[in-house]
């Protein structure tokens, strides 16, 4: 054999290895992105869940939560307060939810899913008239969830007419 076929073996190998090796690299890439969504999904559900944490150690923030829930004018100044910071940490962690949705799915039925989870996640927390207060009384402070929360209400107010 001459180095040139010598030459032209080991170029075809080391392309094939070249080739083998993005290859890995890009399973190892989408398997990282793929944890790293489901970790951040994991992280916004750990923030739901510290918040139902409020209410089952705490029958007292619990009535405070029904009764701001109601109207907030039911409230004194104190458990005000603690009400409208319960519902920031829920916004803050909708908003969270949406956030990492839009910049991590792509468009699909994963996304849908969640964009009406979301929604549906809104919509149970607006229905009551203290929520809706505080809601507009935030929302500018919420600008990303703003339009989902406005299109979620529109589509209720439909429904119900």
């Amino acid at each position: 054999m001459n180095w040139d076929a010598i030459g032209a073996i080991a170029e075809a190998v080391g392309s094939i290895a070249v080739i083998v090796t993005l290859a890995y690299l890009a399973v190892q890439l989408r398997t990282a992105n793929k944890q790293r969504e489901l970790e951040s999904h994991r992280h916004i559900l750990d923030r739901f869940d510290h918040v139902c944490e409020t209410f089952i150690h705490s029958t007292e923030r619990a009535s405070i939560v029904n009764r701001g829930r109601k109207s907030l004018s039911t409230l004194n100044d104190d458990e005000r307060l603690i009400f409208e910071y319960i519902y920031y940490q829920q916004l803050n962690a909708i908003e969270s939810w949406y956030m990492q949705l839009m910049k991590t799915s792509p468009p699909g039925a994963y996304r849908d899913q969640q964009l009406d989870n979301i929604s549906g996640s809104i919509k149970s927390q607006l229905d009551y008239p203290g929520v809706r207060e505080l809601w507009d009384k935030v929302k500018h402070l919420y600008l990303p969830v703003q339009q989902l929360v406005d299109d979620t209400l529109s589509a209720s107010e439909k429904n119900e007419a």
